[in-house]
């Protein structure tokens, strides 16, 4: 959540070099390729349960909540990268 901010378009982008930098180290199989998107959505669902629950919290809370909603709005995005 840390690069999430005013411009989400780089996102994306740098959720693509991720994905080719664990690549180009140790090859991902089309499952776990297919998986990674789906174990960050539920990594942001346990990230939003959690902050919800903690006052000293409370921006970041907001923060993955954005980003939450984002990803669901690009998952079909995230899916084909």
């Amino acid at each position: 959540s840390e690069t999430f901010g005013a411009n989400n378009d780089s996102w994306l982008g740098i959720y693509r070099d991720i994905l080719w930098g664990y690549d180009s180290v140790a090859k991902l199989t089309e499952a776990e390729r297919k998986a990674i998107p789906y174990i960050i959505l539920a990594n942001q669902f346990v990230c939003v349960a959690w902050f919800a629950e903690q006052d000293k919290y409370a921006e970041l809370y907001e923060t993955n909540k954005r980003m939450t909603a984002w990803l669901l709005e690009r998952f079909g995005e995230l899916k084909d990268i």
